[in-house]
């Protein structure tokens, strides 16, 4: 498959799995909204390769997010998918402390949160681990803490540049391999692809590069998109639970509330008259109940 895709392949002698991202449409959907530096350009579409990355693991109808908070230069860094492949994300930061530095997220972000979200979209709950914020990107992170919290054995890398940005995971799986010395062949294997390769090659012609002498099971390609759910009645949903007392006070003092999606930058205008119809709870409903973000 050609496009932002994510392939997946299982490595049955080592009892391993392998997951390739490439993304170009999203990035540049993402980016555009910004604007953002280089720098954090380069951070947000690693954020964007390690959560697609990442969401090949769901087992559930849902979503899964990563969010790093700080209070330095960069203050949010957010990315989040679903299971059908629907990706977005964000930043926010200091426009002058981030130009005037390099791109570590260690000295960026010192100090901050990393936080892993997993979002089932019916009734199940949601699981949300921290993620020690280790090593110099995303990948390193969240490398130790599948080893530390789940422990699996992962490798990741993650290659952003001219507009495009990629990302190969490895993980090896629970439970023996009928192979002993599988991992470490596997590893081997990985550490013969260098960044640029990464990015430029498509992941089945990569795949097959990497592991053609290993038996293994591809699976299909999954398209990746760019894709934010807010809407008009999600944002209604929000209003309505702030409460009668609430939006009384808004309609007096405002008249009128304006709520900007920070994903997608959609504007929502609710006049007068929206609210009056809200404070008398006779507004549409949001389908699922959810929120904007």
């Amino acid at each position: 498959m050609t496009g932002d895709h994510l392939q997946r392949v299982l490595l049955e002698a080592a009892n391993a799995r392998c997951v390739v991202v490439h993304l170009d449409r999203v990035l540049a959907e993402v980016l555009a909204r910004g604007p953002y530096p280089a720098v954090v350009a380069d951070l947000l579409g690693e954020a964007l390769v390690v959560t697609a990355l990442c969401s090949s693991g769901l087992k559930f109808e849902g979503r899964i997010s990563l969010q790093l908070r700080s209070g330095a230069a960069l203050s949010l860094l957010m990315a989040d998918c679903t299971d059908e492949g629907g990706l977005r994300g964000l930043a926010q930061f200091d426009d002058a402390a981030i130009r005037a530095g390099d791109g570590d997220l260690q000295r960026l972000a010192a100090g901050g949160t990393l936080t892993m979200t997993l979002e089932p979209s019916g009734q199940g709950r949601t699981y949300q681990g921290i993620v020690p914020l280790l090593g110099g990107g995303m990948a390193e992170a969240m490398e130790a803490y599948f080893r530390q919290s789940e422990q699996l054995e992962t490798r990741i890398r993650v290659s952003v540049g001219a507009g495009a940005a990629a990302g190969i995971l490895l993980q090896r799986l629970p439970g023996e391999a009928p192979d002993p010395d599988g991992w470490n062949r596997l590893g081997q294997l990985l550490d013969t692809v260098s960044i640029d390769e990464l990015r430029a090659t498509d992941s089945e012609t990569l795949l097959h590069r990497l592991f053609h002498e290993e038996p293994r099971r591809l699976f299909p390609a999954r398209p990746l998109v760019f894709h934010c759910p807010c809407s008009r009645e999600r944002v209604l949903s929000v209003l309505l639970g702030l409460g009668e007392a609430e939006l009384t006070d808004i309609l007096e003092t405002q008249g009128e509330v304006d709520v900007d999606c920070r994903f997608c930058n959609e504007k929502y205008r609710f006049d007068r008259l929206d609210l009056e119809q809200l404070i008398r709870n006779d507004a549409p409903e949001a389908p699922d109940g959810g929120s904007i973000h």
